[in-house]
């Protein structure tokens, strides 16, 4: 593992910043060392359209060939260990998706994060290893996740940045089927009540994912923001009727993200490839055989 980062709040100090409803962060997440270069590459003498980097922990998973159920905190911070430098010497803030702080290790996670230069992290409130089919017993309790977005913040603060970004992930939306007797309407409630609890507790923002194919829908986006004031991270959808950056930007949230789509991206090009050249054809990627 590389070695640790000086740890330094600044860097925390501007991604709060950067989480502003209506001119929200935008992240193209990224998962390995070429990843992040690919991405901070971007940034030149005359632009800067790159404000921040956060880490996919499904597109990490992938890349050492286990499944993000099976992410090991190991696994995760050596990965997050080959980003960092490249990001600090960018200038720029980096947040890791921790998944949900690795159960009784989160201040253990949290710890040897800021080690490697990690100002922020997403935490969700779901218990990896149990997927999300058996209702409500896959998530944690309010009163719990309370408790332990309390206990990273101290944490992170202990460490010495006091200003560490929590995106604080609830999979309510998730659940599937959904909880015995429940409507969409009282899913949605319940969403709102978490997210402001953990607002509370002392999260940047709230994080409602939904999962794919269903994801959140726009009337539930806007719900979100208006009940969280703003405080709210989405991430794109995949396909061409997901709306863009600039009209969920529009409907007022603070963060915007894309989870592990770019290593969906980066394998079906591979993959196109391989099947061209094997296939007989030009290893030009313009070639249509």
């Amino acid at each position: 593992m590389a070695s640790p980062i000086q740890v330094d709040n600044s860097y925390a100090t501007k991604l709060q910043e950067l989480h502003t409803p209506g001119t929200p962060v935008v992240f193209a997440n990224v998962y390995d060392p070429a990843s992040t270069a690919a991405v901070l590459s971007l940034n030149t003498g005359s632009s800067t359209p790159v404000k921040a980097i956060a880490t996919a922990s499904y597109a990490i998973a992938e890349s050492y060939g286990v499944p993000d159920e099976k992410l090991t905190l190991s696994l995760n911070l050596d990965a997050i260990a080959r980003i960092a430098p490249l990001v600090r010497a960018a200038g720029l803030p980096l947040s890791a998706d921790l998944q949900d702080g690795y159960g009784t290790q989160l201040v253990e996670t949290i710890q040897k994060a800021v080690a490697l230069g990690v100002v922020g992290a997403n935490i969700e409130d779901s218990y990896p290893e149990k997927g999300h089919a058996r209702g409500m017993e896959c998530l944690r309790s309010v009163e719990e996740q309370v408790e332990r977005i309390k206990l990273a913040k101290q944490t992170a603060e202990d460490a010495g940045v006091k200003d560490f970004v929590i995106n604080a992930r609830t999979d309510i939306l998730k659940l599937d089927p959904r909880p015995s007797g429940w409507s969409q309407e009282m899913v949605v409630d319940e969403a709102v009540r978490r997210g402001k609890a953990y607002l509370e507790a002392g999260a940047t923002c709230v994080f409602v994912w939904g999962g794919s194919p269903k994801g959140v829908t726009r009337a539930e986006v806007e719900r979100l923001v208006r009940e969280l004031n703003g405080k709210v991270a989405v991430k794109l959808a995949g396909d061409e009727k997901g709306l863009s950056v600039k009209e969920t930007a529009e409907i007022g949230v603070c963060r915007i993200s894309v989870g592990p789509s770019l290593w969906f991206e980066a394998m079906n090009a591979v993959k196109r490839s391989a099947a061209r050249i094997l296939g007989g054809g030009q290893l030009w990627a313009g070639a249509t055989a």
